[in-house]
């Protein structure tokens, strides 16, 4: 009888460890999925920009509105956070909504000469945080 009742305290503590670890695992995937990044509502974000082409294009032909990205240091810690010269050029620039969410889209040159990037970040947009939305290249228009 003492024979039995020590199987059963065995069983009893390898089912324990399996339930602790089977929590840990479930724990540890929904803690890593909570991570990913979403915009307002739940939703993933946009992968593309949303402005048609000949909006990002328009946009190189008026003056940028770029709201709190207009203060030359908060604009130079983004575009250093996106992997650009803190100087770099914005060529365009507009205040937009993307699914609820206040967004800023850049225009700046593009990895080639015959191309654009548009970039939507968050308006608080740094070196440390960039809140990058979106991201599209595009055709640059020939001059």
């Amino acid at each position: 009888m003492r024979q039995r009742g020590m199987t059963a305290a065995r069983f009893a503590a390898v089912l324990g460890v399996a339930a602790a670890l089977t929590a840990a695992g479930l724990g540890t995937a929904m803690l890593l999925r909570a991570d990913e990044p979403t915009s307002a509502g739940g939703q993933p974000p946009p992968a593309a920009v949303p402005l048609s082409d000949a909006e990002i294009v328009g946009l190189l032909t008026r003056a940028p509105d770029l709201g709190t990205l207009a203060d030359p240091r908060r604009r130079s810690s983004c575009l250093s956070g996106l992997g650009y010269p803190a100087g770099a050029a914005v060529l365009g620039g507009r205040q937009v909504d993307i699914n609820g969410t206040p967004t800023v889209v850049l225009v700046l040159p593009g990895d080639t000469p015959d191309t654009l990037a548009a970039l939507a970040v968050r308006p608080n947009c740094s070196s440390a945080d960039t809140g990058l939305l979106a991201d599209t290249q595009i055709r640059r228009p020939e001059r």
